[in-house]
């Protein structure tokens, strides 16, 4: 099973980064920033993201086959 993008807030700016990995795309001002790269690497590598809030939690994930 692929790895997926996770869109992140930490150290007051928006990240994607891959699971269990490394930070792959920061210094995103917005969460919408973020998630269009997160996307935009998703469709290129065949993966899915998921999008957290601020706070944390996850708002929702899109697998693979949904771009």
């Amino acid at each position: 099973m692929a790895r997926n993008y996770y869109v992140i807030f930490e150290d007051d700016e928006w990240k994607v980064k891959l699971e269990r990995g490394a930070v792959v795309s920061a210094g995103h001002r917005t969460q919408k920033g973020a998630k269009r790269k997160a996307e935009k690497l998703a469709r290129k590598n065949n993966r899915g993201i998921t999008v957290n809030a601020k706070a944390g939690y996850t708002r929702y994930s899109k697998e693979a086959d949904e771009f």
